[in-house]
C-alpha cells in the first residue's frame, strides 16, 4: 500500500512539473471595434534554419510554405540568438533598441544580470524596451494570448498578454496545442485575436547533434506533425485564422578545430572583466571603470583577425545595429563565421548560432504564412525579421505610433487585397 501511495505521489509530482502555470488578466473581453478584426496565430520553431525544408523534407511545412505566402529566407537580427530575435520579431526593434542584447548579459547601469534561465530577470520589465505586439493590441482593447513567447511573462509597456504561460521546457506538444485550441474555442467576445505558440525541439536537437543529424530530422518531423494537427483543427473552425510560422535563427555545425580560447591571447581577462557568453560572441564588462584598459586589451585580443575581431561597444560594424547600449559589453569579441570563442576549457556543442547574419546564411530562419490576409503561392526574397511586426500590426488593424526599426513596405506585398 505504501509503495502504491509513493508511486501515485511521484506520478503527480512529475505531471505537475510538466504543467506550466497559466495566467489570465481580469479584462477578458475585446472592445467592440475589434470583434471583427482578423485573427493571427504566430508560431515560432526555435532554430529552424531557412533550408531545413529542403534538408529534412517535412511534408506539411513544405506544402504550407509552397501554397501560402513566404520569404526565401528570414534574416535575423544580431546577435542571432533566441531571446534577442524573439523580441525583435515581436517589437520590430533591433536588440540594442529593445534591450535584450543576448540570452545572458550584464547591465552595468542596473547592476543586474539577465539570463533566460533566471525567472527574476525574465519577468523584470525594466530590462525590456519597445512595445510588444501583444501590448500594442492590449492598449487598443484587443485580447491576446501567448504560449511561451520570450518576454511574455514581463509587464512590458504596462501590459501583459490577456493569457500567458509560465515557461516550462518539458510541456508536451499536445498540451501546448490543446491550450491554443481552447483559446480558439472561446466566445467571440473573449477570443484572442493575436495568439503565439513556441516549440524548442528543433533548436535543442541542432545544438546537441548538429543541424544535419538524424536527431534534428526527427525533431523537425515531430514539430511538423504537431503543427499539422493544429492546422487541421483550424480549418474546421467557422471563422478564418491567419497562421504565421517563423523562426528566430538558423544553426551551424561547430568545428572543434576552430575553437579559439581567448585566454591564450590575454591571461588577465578574468582579473579585469566580467564576461558573458561563448561561441560566436562574448561580452566583456570592465570590473573597474577607472582602470580603463580597453585599448590595450583590444590590441592583445586582435592579433588573429582570421578567427575573430574584438571591438569597443561604440565601434562594432554598423550593419549589425549593435552599439552604444549599456548592456553591450565594454568589449565585444565577435567570431568570424565558423569559429567558436571560449574562455578557458569549455565544452562545445555540435551545433550553434549567434554569428553575423551577414557572414553566414545558415543563421537565416523562415517565414511562411497562410490565411485570408495572405496571398497564395507568393514568395519574396530575404527580409529582416523586424519587418514582421508592422506586417502583423497592419493585418490586426493596429496603429503603430512609436518608432520601430521595421518597415511595413518591406513585406506588404505578402498581404492579400482583402486585408490591405
Amino acid at each position: 500500500m505504501k509503495q502504491l501511495l509513493f508511486i501515485i505521489l511521484i506520478t503527480k509530482l512529475l505531471i505537475s512539473c510538466s504543467v506550466p502555470k497559466a495566467h489570465q488578466s481580469s479584462n477578458l473581453k475585446n472592445e467592440r471595434k475589434h470583434l471583427d478584426s482578423p485573427y493571427v496565430l504566430l508560431i515560432s520553431i526555435d532554430g529552424y534554419r531557412h533550408d531545413y525544408n529542403k534538408i529534412h523534407k517535412p511534408n506539411f511545412l513544405n506544402h504550407f510554405a509552397r501554397t501560402g505566402s513566404s520569404l526565401e529566407s528570414l534574416r535575423p537580427s544580431y546577435p542571432t540568438k533566441t531571446f534577442p530575435n524573439h523580441l525583435s520579431i515581436i517589437t520590430g526593434l533591433y536588440p540594442m533598441n529593445h534591450g535584450i542584447v543576448a540570452n545572458h548579459f550584464y547591465h552595468p547601469t542596473k547592476k543586474l544580470r539577465y539570463s533566460l534561465k533566471d525567472r527574476n530577470s525574465v519577468t523584470n520589465a525594466d530590462f525590456y524596451k519597445g512595445v510588444p505586439l501583444w501590448s500594442l493590441a492590449e492598449q487598443d482593447g484587443m485580447r491576446t494570448a501567448t504560449y511561451f513567447w520570450p518576454g511574455s511573462e514581463a509587464k512590458i509597456a504596462n501590459h501583459y498578454p490577456t493569457h500567458y504561460m509560465t515557461y516550462n521546457h518539458g510541456t508536451p506538444h499536445e498540451e501546448r496545442i490543446n491550450k491554443v485550441k481552447s483559446w480558439l474555442k472561446l466566445p467571440k467576445a473573449n477570443r484572442p485575436h493575436l495568439m503565439t505558440l513556441y516549440f524548442h525541439d528543433v533548436d535543442s536537437a541542432g545544438h546537441r547533434y548538429g543541424p544535419s543529424s538524424e536527431e534534428t530530422k526527427k525533431a523537425v518531423a515531430k514539430v511538423d506533425k504537431s503543427i499539422e494537427k493544429l492546422y487541421k483543427f483550424i480549418q474546421d473552425l467557422d471563422y478564418p485564422v491567419n497562421i504565421v510560422i517563423t523562426s528566430d535563427h538558423g544553426m551551424h555545425a561547430v568545428d572543434k578545430k576552430k575553437v579559439i580560447n581567448l585566454t591564450d591571447y590575454n591571461n588577465n581577462l578574468d582579473d579585469e572583466f566580467y564576461y558573458e557568453g561563448s561561441g560566436p560572441l562574448i561580452h566583456f564588462y570592465l570590473k573597474n571603470k577607472k582602470e580603463n584598459n580597453i585599448k590595450k586589451t583590444l590590441r592583445s585580443l586582435n592579433i588573429s583577425p582570421k578567427s575573430h575581431q574584438c571591438y569597443s561597444n561604440q565601434e562594432t560594424p554598423k550593419e549589425l545595429h549593435f552599439k552604444d547600449y549599456p548592456a553591450i559589453g565594454d568589449i565585444v569579441c565577435i567570431a568570424r563565421h565558423g569559429y567558436y570563442l571560449v574562455m578557458g576549457l569549455s565544452m562545445t556543442p555540435k551545433g550553434a548560432h549567434g554569428w553575423s547574419q551577414f557572414e553566414s546564411k545558415e543563421m537565416n530562419g523562415i517565414f511562411y504564412a497562410q490565411g485570408d490576409c495572405f496571398k497564395k503561392g507568393y514568395q519574396l526574397q530575404e527580409r529582416e525579421n523586424v519587418n514582421i511586426y508592422p506586417l502583423l500590426a497592419k493585418i490586426l488593424k493596429l496603429n503603430i505610433t512609436h518608432k520601430i526599426d521595421g518597415d511595413l513596405k518591406e513585406m506588404k506585398d505578402l498581404i492579400s487585397k482583402k486585408c490591405l
